[in-house]
């Protein structure tokens, strides 16, 4: 993966998920990523960690504070992990003494390939200054709008109603679920 420092709203813009999410990570010590000048600038391993946590959080439905031990033993075990190159890493869960253990999959080379294929929204959300606009800004959106309507072609404005509620019908549905017996 690529040696490229994001800042926190790029970073959530390549991880898909929104600014708060990835900061309320970053306060709660799940991903640490390296700070300079007052900003949290993430690498390609702090990209990984934090996509690996949201999976994790999105399927353990978890607290913070277990996700930070899970992190951790994933931090831990990470040299033996690279060295194997292993298309899923399994993480085995005992919630309460007595309890069986939870397993669960993380198919991290398929998280590192997407965290590598959205690198190309870094360029949407570039680094601008605060507060008022700098000049010539509305030139430089119109510019760019009209390229991304070089680049749709002829679409019908029918077409794109439809691919948006697509989309949004794929995201509203339910996730699945498979059970399989193993021995």
């Amino acid at each position: 993966m690529e040696t490229t420092s994001l800042k926190l709203k790029q970073a959530s813009a390549v991880l898909k998920v929104q600014p708060k999410d990835l900061q309320n990570l970053v306060q709660f010590g799940v991903v640490k990523p390296k700070r300079a000048q007052g900003a949290y600038l993430f690498d390609a391993r702090a990209l990984l960690t934090a996509k690996v946590a949201f999976c994790l959080k999105e399927s353990l439905g978890t607290g913070t504070n277990v996700l930070v031990r899970l992190i951790r033993a994933f931090h831990a075990s990470e040299k033996q992990i690279r060295a194997k190159n292993p298309e899923y890493v399994v993480f085995t869960c005992r919630f309460a003494q007595g309890d069986e253990p939870v397993k669960l999959g993380v198919p991290l080379r398929s998280l590192e390939e997407q965290i590598q294929n959205d690198m190309g929204r870094v360029a949407l959300y570039r680094d601008l200054p605060r507060g008022r606009k700098r000049p010539g800004w509305k030139r430089e959106f119109l510019a760019t709008l009209s390229d991304a309507a070089k680049d749709m072609g002829n679409v019908s404005e029918k077409e794109i109603l439809q691919t948006i509620g697509k989309h949004r019908q794929e995201r509203r549905r339910t996730p699945e679920i498979a059970v399989a017996a193993e021995s």
